[in-house]
């Protein structure tokens, strides 16, 4: 997994609804709980998704999502989700997921990975299609952004 900087902690309790007949989270919730942590990161930096991407008439398509799982969780149970943008290029962004339970066990652990999309159905360039929203987000993200300039030159 790419290198770890949690950005917004999402604290949440798992409900009987996010759980099997057996009372264990069931682990495609676990993917829920991934998009309301990236949602409420992108939020708190200034990148609220209806408002900065949706009405722009961008998606943010989900291209690869996993989860490691480590513990049980039960109905009840306190939990926080850490998320992160790990990665932002031109075409794509990617988020890391950890969850812990209260006493700070991890839970799980888990990424995801979503391409820029018009309205068209296709994939785009954000940073020739919307240069000042890649400028914001660059200047938010700047050592992802560097990143994404050295890859551009080849370096």
């Amino acid at each position: 997994m790419t290198e770890f900087r949690p950005d917004y902690v999402y604290d949440m309790t798992v409900t009987w609804g996010d759980c099997d007949a057996a009372g264990i989270s069931y682990y495609a919730k676990t993917f829920d709980w991934f998009t309301n942590a990236r949602m409420q990161l992108m939020a708190e930096h200034g990148f609220p998704y209806m408002d900065v991407f949706h009405r722009a008439g961008i998606s943010l398509v989900c291209l690869k999502a996993d989860c490691a799982y480590k513990k049980m969780l039960k109905p009840e149970e306190r939990i926080a989700v850490h998320a992160s943008l790990t990665e932002l290029t031109r075409s794509r962004l990617a988020f890391g997921y950890r969850v812990f339970k209260r006493d700070g066990t991890l839970a799980a652990e888990g990424a995801t990975a979503h391409a820029y999309v018009g309205d068209d159905g296709a994939p785009f360039n954000l940073k020739r299609r919307h240069p000042r929203l890649w400028d914001r987000l660059t200047a938010n993200w700047p050592a992802l952004g560097e990143a994404d300039a050295r890859a551009e030159k080849g370096q």
